[in-house]
């Protein structure tokens, strides 16, 4: 199987509404990406007492990031299994830049 089969089989697999990031093609790999700016509403912060006071705190940027990472990962892994393509190709490690995480995939 060669990258562009991958790329429209995870295209089929996916639909945009099922990930939290979004996968594009770029030469011989294929870049995920997810934003926190396309999901997440600006929320004025809350002091140390508001947190106590609702009873949770507030997760920081990277977590949501790594989360949202977690979360496409391992859909993706289960779709690798499926294909029996795990061995076939490699992952990079995720890259967090400022509000943005991305991996590839070649």
């Amino acid at each position: 199987m060669d990258i562009n089969e991958l790329f429209e089989i995870i295209q089929d697999k996916f639909p945009s509404e099922d990930l939290n990031g979004e996968f594009a093609l770029h030469g011989n790999c294929i870049i995920w990406t997810y934003s926190l700016d396309n999901d997440f509403e600006e929320i004025e912060a809350l002091n140390d007492d508001d947190e106590s006071y609702f009873g949770f705190e507030s997760k920081s940027s990277e977590e949501l990031l790594q989360e949202a990472y977690d979360d496409d990962f391992a859909l993706l892994e289960g779709l690798f299994d499926e294909l029996e393509e795990s061995d076939n190709w490699s992952f990079s490690d995720s890259e967090i830049n400022e509000n943005i995480i991305s991996f590839k995939i070649f």
